[in-house]
């Protein structure tokens, strides 16, 4: 893909009927760039010092007296951006071939984003931006979107009958356009929507992924589009366990998709608590190899934050050993952040709803104490984003990146030096390095 050069050619079809004018160009943003400002917590605190080693900058915060390098979040967010920029680039010029050769290359080598995001998907997601937000702009006008909108992409898949890169574009972008026909309410629990376009286009994308079985091309982004199908499928609760087993089994080095399979097998999606639990306890026995019990505790992580009651149904003892089994099996700074934030912010007493059981309440209790060991066994850089996606429903809409970024910042700092707390009223200075924490006197 580095050495890919592709002429600037007129807008194809898709985007004709999109309503989108003007010459096709390539997003060369995503290159991630070192921060130059400075930094400073949102309590008002001292001016943070900066490094540039490895893209993390050193950041001091005198009155804390924490000392931690802290990840970009912009990383992430233009390599989000690149490849959906490079997907929406490949249809402006209809570059069908090429898009699908690349998508079928990302999804083949399992490649994401360091936050677990298909690079596959983010290139189909960017091939249908066009077609999507235009129907989008005119069903919200209470108006038929133009039929050449999605015929452009069903010609698309026809003009390519062998590749299931396009064909996985164009089913996509009729599940979006589905849903669009419900409305901008917060997806929270199974659409249930009769309308008739919400059903012609589930159904057409039904159509086009029949096509291809997603376990004979070991494909786990053709997988993942199955796993959307549910949303209008009637038959969903008699296939939500194969489909998502399938997708696991394809992809298990992904905790997203366990975590997705949680949600959707709470009792408002497909299923119900027993279902649940029972394969949650499936899932850690056939991921074993990969994440020890760890499988169980991605299966009920979403759910816990999205049912706080249903804590008091969590074998919890299972579920802080896949804590360890997860770090130990990846100890990567990613997984730290990621769970460090979750026991901290999600299960913490103060998102704790009053009217939860005293089982629940327990449950969660002993969860949040895990961040203490996560953060002093394994901690040793800051991830700002996760700190405050865990503030949020897995269903939320999230804030643009450079507010998660700086509410996750001043998140992490607070529940970190409460950890220290002892050390810092002495005066002593925390320092987190690749090497450790260092706790040191006073100059």
């Amino acid at each position: 893909m580095r050495g890919l050069r592709l002429p600037s050619l007129i807008p194809t079809r898709v985007l004709r009927a999109a309503g989108v004018r003007g010459e096709a160009k390539e997003d060369k943003r995503g290159a991630p760039k070192a921060a130059s400002r400075s930094q400073t917590d949102a309590v008002g605190l001292a001016q943070f010092a900066m490094s540039f080693r490895r893209g993390r900058r050193d950041e001091v915060n005198p009155r804390r007296q924490i000392v931690m390098p802290v990840r970009d979040p912009m990383d992430e967010a233009n390599m989000i951006r690149t490849f959906t920029g490079k997907g929406q680039f490949l249809v402006r010029q209809e570059q069908w071939d090429v898009l699908g050769r690349l998508i079928r290359e990302t999804d083949a080598n399992r490649e994401t984003t360091s936050s677990g995001l298909s690079l596959a998907g983010l290139l189909a997601r960017g091939a249908r931006r066009d077609a999507v937000e235009a129907a989008r702009a005119t069903i919200s006008q209470g108006l038929l979107p133009c039929g050449s909108i999605a015929s452009g992409l069903d010609e698309a898949v026809e003009e390519n009958p062998k590749c299931w890169g396009v064909a996985l574009v164009a089913a996509q972008a009729h599940m979006d356009i589905g849903l669009a026909w419900r409305g901008n309410r917060p997806l929270t629990g199974r659409p249930n929507c009769d309308k008739p376009q919400f059903l012609y286009h589930f159904k057409r994308a039904a159509d086009i992924l029949d096509q291809y079985c997603a376990v004979e091309e070991n494909s786990a982004v053709l997988a993942e589009a199955r796993c959307d199908l549910l949303l209008g499928e009637p038959e969903a609760p008699s296939r939500v366990a194969d489909d998502y087993e399938d997708l696991i089994d394809l992809d298990p080095a992904n905790p997203r998709h366990m975590r997705r399979m949680g949600v959707h097998l709470l009792p408002r999606w497909f299923g119900s608590y027993e279902l649940l639990d029972d394969l949650a306890h499936e899932t850690a026995e056939r991921t074993e190899d990969v994440w020890g019990d760890g499988g169980y505790s991605w299966v009920w992580m979403d759910v816990l934050r999205a049912v706080p009651e249903a804590a008091a149904r969590l074998d919890v003892d299972r579920f802080v050993a896949g804590l360890h089994d997860i770090l130990d099996a990846n100890p990567s700074q990613n997984y730290a952040n990621l769970l460090a934030a979750y026991c901290g912010v999600a299960m913490s007493p103060e998102t704790t709803p009053d009217d939860i059981s005293p089982a629940a309440r327990d449950v969660r209790g002993e969860i949040n104490d895990c961040m203490g060991w996560i953060v002093s066994d394994h901690l040793r850089e800051l991830h700002p984003t996760p700190w405050a996606e865990a503030q949020h429903s897995p269903f939320a809409t999230l804030p643009p990146v450079n507010e998660l970024a700086e509410r996750g910042e001043l998140n992490a700092r607070a529940l970190i030096s409460q950890q220290f707390h002892d050390a810092i009223a002495a005066g002593r200075t925390v320092t987190f390095s690749e090497n450790g924490i260092e706790v040191q006197a006073p100059a």
